[in-house]
């Protein structure tokens, strides 16, 4: 079958379609007919080989994706085969951008009959960190204010979206202007494009002085250590990724100097399957139904062109999701 596969760590030219072995299917695990996949950054990393889990290679990438029920494995229930689904493709997230992926029924969501597999393969990642971000990382009250960094990419606007339907203000900061109108279409009060304003500055503007309740931050390098400078005595940073490079500085002194705190957040440690988990799911597709999250799609690579999907993440100019489709639909 047709996959991506990362034969060794490094840049582009280490992605390629190869024909592999179908997966195996494990006792409690459903066999998927993939439609479509979702882009991360995380894959980036992971083709780069920086990625902070180890990656052994070749891999197959992919870690989000949208299809159809192919099989059920030993012990399945709840499932059907031909059932249309998006999921999280397990705890290592690789292997989806291919023909055929074998999940645990865990990590399945079932899909309403308004979602199709296109719009459905762009929000298990971005949206349930978000909402996981906001209701288990933290407990976000309304009229807290939050400053969200690469508030243009997908869990920005995710996070805006759900923040802003619960009465919390959301600021939020983009490499250059361009990517931050639709965060402000989507409830932003205010977007900070970093290139030639200063965040902290804006931020302690907007709030009086006092700082922001909480940070959440993808980026890392010199972004993180700053983010404290704009929050508020007792305030929290909650990390998520170092997609602009990893920091490096005393941690312990700059949490003292505000009594602030410092977290960081996988999607996975919410525990899929958990009542929890499927309290989010639920929550997610209620928030879809009634219009206040909406999903966008930045753009759509066919599974041949994968370099192409890849080297525009890296160019940053992605507004939401950047969607694989590995086959038609």
């Amino acid at each position: 079958m047709k996959a991506v596969v990362v034969t060794a760590p490094g840049g582009l030219n280490m992605l390629d379609v190869q024909d592999v072995a179908e997966p195996d299917l494990p006792k409690g695990h459903v066999l998927l007919d993939v439609a479509w996949g979702a882009c991360n950054w995380g894959d980036i990393q992971k083709r780069q080989g920086i990625y902070p889990n180890p990656v052994t290679f070749p891999a197959i990438l992919g870690g989000e994706v949208s299809g159809h029920v192919a099989k059920l494995g030993a012990g399945v229930t709840g499932f059907a085969v031909g059932q249309a689904v998006a999921a999280i493709t397990g705890p290592d997230m690789l292997r989806g951008f291919a023909k055929r992926v074998a999940v645990p029924q865990e990590f399945l969501i079932p899909l309403p009959d308004t979602l199709d597999l296109r719009a459905a393969a762009a929000f298990p990642v971005a949206s349930l960190t978000a909402w996981h971000l906001l209701n288990t990382a933290s407990e976000v009250r309304h009229g807290d204010i939050i400053l969200v960094h690469a508030i243009g990419g997908a869990v920005g606007l995710a996070l805006t979206q759900l923040a802003h339907a619960a009465g919390v203000r959301v600021i939020g900061t983009v490499g250059t202007a361009a990517k931050g109108q639709r965060a402000l279409e989507f409830g932003a009060e205010r977007v900070i494009a970093r290139d030639n304003e200063d965040f902290v500055e804006v931020a302690m503007q907007l709030t009086g002085g006092r700082g922001v309740d909480l940070v959440i931050d993808s980026l890392g390098a010199d972004i993180l250590p700053r983010s404290f400078d704009a929050l508020r005595p007792f305030g929290r940073v909650i990390n998520i990724g170092e997609a602009a490079g990893e920091p490096d500085f005393p941690v312990r002194k700059k949490l003292y100097e505000r009594s602030t705190s410092l977290a960081g957040f996988e999607v996975l440690h919410a525990r899929p399957g958990s009542v929890h988990w499927r309290a989010s799911v639920e929550a997610i597709a209620g928030h879809i139904a009634d219009a206040t999250l909406c999903l966008p799609i930045a753009e759509e690579f066919d599974i041949d062109n994968i370099r192409g999907a890849h080297a525009f993440l890296e160019s940053r100019m992605a507004s939401g999701k950047v969607l694989i489709k590995v086959k038609d639909t």
